[in-house]
């Protein structure tokens, strides 16, 4: 059983919950020490990941892994509105069939979750998520001031700089609702298993005229974010958290443009012919 390690007699009064009417800013990822997901597989702890709309809609998930034995134990599709800096989400599985009640606190600089009546599976369980906890943003979480030229992906770069870089920004394509679906795409589509998914666009829509008959063959999610990296090609920051954090994820994109601040004239010919026929073709 994970024993709680967070702080003990915490206490719940108004100055440490978040006095704000949104918890958006809240998504990503949480740990007990800031630790990384890494450090986590190899070390064992607790983590929660989650995105938060505009209206405080939670979704996330709540892992934990044992470092000595390696079992770890997971609470999925945890959702719910989060209201007045708390949020109550009943669970019947952990993987290992016990259940209970997630009690989620969004403090100041932390969230805290504990779990409340706590039931064995009915078959006995020897692991399982159980406590309280104190978690604090994950000490690898990059944010768009971190982003910087040198930060973006160029030909002239090492494999170790790849790598590192795909890595920092690999919690951001988690993240995305689009994940799943993309991955998909390019392994069975395209028939890419290698990181390229994340190292270039999925067309050269900055280069070359593309015909209607060329797109509308592809999935929609597919003609969406095609759209959309016209946009992103040239720095524009989303607001819309799925495609925000997708780009995030791709090591070519580089967020320096508020979408207020955004003017199209910068688009070449070529983005412009192709936008608008990307346009009419996207129902996503």
């Amino acid at each position: 059983m994970l024993i709680g390690c967070g702080k003990n007699n915490i206490e719940q009064n108004d100055s440490e919950i978040q006095d704000s009417s949104t918890f958006a800013g809240y998504g990503g990822y949480w740990s007990y020490e800031g630790k990384t997901h890494e450090q986590i597989i190899a070390e064992g702890g607790i983590e929660l990941s989650c995105t938060i709309t505009e209206d405080n809609q939670f979704s996330g998930t709540l892992f934990s892994q044992q470092e000595i034995t390696e079992r770890f134990a997971s609470i999925e599709d945890i959702s719910g509105k989060i209201e007045q800096g708390e949020l109550y989400f009943d669970y019947s599985d952990d993987e290992w069939g016990n259940s209970g009640t997630l009690h989620i606190q969004f403090l100041s600089d932390s969230i805290y979750v504990d779990v409340l009546n706590y039931k064995k599976a009915d078959s006995g369980s020897d692991y399982g998520i159980n406590g309280a906890f104190e978690l604090i943003r994950q000490k690898e979480e990059l944010s768009e001031n971190d982003i910087t030229d040198n930060s973006i992906y160029n030909s002239s770069w090492t494999e170790e700089e790849i790598i590192k870089a795909v890595n920092e920004r690999s919690q951001y394509y988690k993240a995305s609702a689009y994940y799943s679906e993309i991955i998909d795409y390019w392994e069975n589509a395209r028939e890419v298993r290698d990181i390229t998914n994340v190292l270039e666009p999925l067309f050269e829509t900055d280069k070359k005229y593309y015909t209607k008959e060329e797109f509308e063959s592809e999935p929609m999610l597919v003609i969406h974010l095609a759209k959309n990296e016209i946009y992103a090609r040239h720095g524009y920051i989303f607001k819309n958290e799925d495609l925000y954090n997708y780009f995030m994820g791709c090591i070519w994109y580089s967020p320096t443009c508020d979408s207020t601040d955004f003017d199209d004239n910068i688009f070449n010919e070529y983005e412009k012919a192709n936008l608008e026929i990307l346009s009419d073709l996207d129902t996503y």
